[in-house]
């Protein structure tokens, strides 16, 4: 009579056995048959300036409150919808960080993506990446135009925390035709092992890699559901940013090394360089804002972002684009606001609140 171990062990061996030929099998098709790249992100670090590779494409997941979603890259290295680049068009040019970039939405659900199905005459390229500022956009448009590409409407969306990183995180490089350079301080991931394992698996575990991103997602869409079906708190409390606390709060943690008057005037000096190329080139210029939850909770009693914005454009910018009516607007008249505007537990908007940015600009440079 054979014994159950005996089915056990047979079991045992042929699995093994299957998961080396599987392992084998998805090394010869990702070496020899599929040559493209199944990553886990397309932010490359080179000469201490990060940015998206070209023609790129991964699953990214942002937070657990968010469902994975496709990320795609241009010829240029920048996010795009999958609209080929027309060159007999006119361009709009969107510079900002992840709130441009659109960190934790389908492209399709963007204020840049939204734009792009409502004016259809023009190119409209996305240079947004999380962490960048203006003097990273001031590079961008200058490698844009050395390259023979010209906007027609300039848009910079400008976010509280440029008034930190455009003078902490990002230096100027002596060689113009160079990107600035991240202070080493705000470089992540240096762990040269990890990162040798990870691109070996990139390159040949395409089909474990595709598989492990397919349950990955459906599992989180799934977990996502069941909780956002099992939650029905409506949480209308709304906590203090430490970054964005200088805005309604006098903060002096944040301005120990540098003043807040001195790093606004810095800041202003950037957007005053990237006005004067608009200028050159004959662009229009625009200068966006838009409200962080805090923002519209607790005011702007210690520094007024609207002021600034609008004092710099009076001369220095085709216009200013101020979301802040808006979202105040909507803020007076709905209880949940907040669960509307922006992403659960996190600052950056939801399509809903894409939508609200989208027709403002919209409203304003048509």
């Amino acid at each position: 009579m054979i014994s159950k171990n005996f089915f056990r062990n047979r079991f045992f061996k042929d699995f093994v056995i299957f998961l080396i030929i599987f392992f084998l099998a998805d090394i010869i098709y990702s070496n020899f048959i599929n040559k493209n790249n199944i990553k886990s992100n397309c932010i490359s670090l080179k000469d201490n300036f990060y940015f998206l590779e070209k023609n790129c494409f991964f699953k990214q997941k942002y937070i657990r409150n968010v469902n994975q979603y496709n990320v795609f890259t241009n010829e240029f290295g920048l996010r795009y919808s999958g609209k080929k680049f027309d060159k007999n068009k006119d361009n709009i040019f969107y510079f900002g960080d992840s709130y441009t970039y659109g960190l934790g939405l389908d492209y399709k659900k963007i204020y840049v993506g939204i734009l792009e199905k409502k004016l259809e005459k023009y190119n409209h390229l996305n240079f947004g990446l999380q962490g960048y500022s203006p003097k990273v956009y001031k590079y961008q448009l200058n490698k844009m135009i050395n390259d023979n590409i010209f906007p027609k409407k300039i848009i910079l969306a400008l976010d509280f925390t440029d008034i930190f990183e455009n003078d902490d995180r990002w230096i100027d490089n002596l060689d113009k035709k160079k990107p600035p350079t991240i202070n080493e301080k705000f470089i992540q991931n240096k762990n040269e092992s990890k990162k040798e394992v990870k691109s070996f698996k990139e390159k040949n575990l395409k089909v474990t890699r595709f598989i492990s991103q397919f349950v990955n997602g459906f599992f989180r869409s799934l977990r996502l559901s069941i909780k956002n079906f099992l939650d029905k708190e409506n949480n209308t409390s709304v906590e203090k940013t430490q970054i964005g606390s200088f805005i309604h709060s006098n903060n002096g943690e944040l301005f120990k090394e540098k003043s807040l008057i001195q790093r606004s005037k810095n800041l202003k000096q950037t957007l005053l360089e990237i006005s004067k190329i608009s200028k050159e080139i004959n662009s229009e210029f625009y200068v966006l804002i838009y409200p962080w939850p805090d923002t519209l909770e607790y005011g702007q009693s210690n520094f007024n972002w609207e002021r600034y914005v609008s004092d710099f454009c009076k001369i220095n910018c085709t216009k200013s684009i101020n979301t802040f009516p808006l979202f105040f607007d909507y803020k007076k008249e709905n209880l949940f606001w907040y669960k509307d505007l922006y992403i659960k537990e996190d600052l950056h908007f939801s399509e809903f609140g894409n939508s609200l940015i989208a027709k403002e600009i919209l409203k304003v440079i048509e």
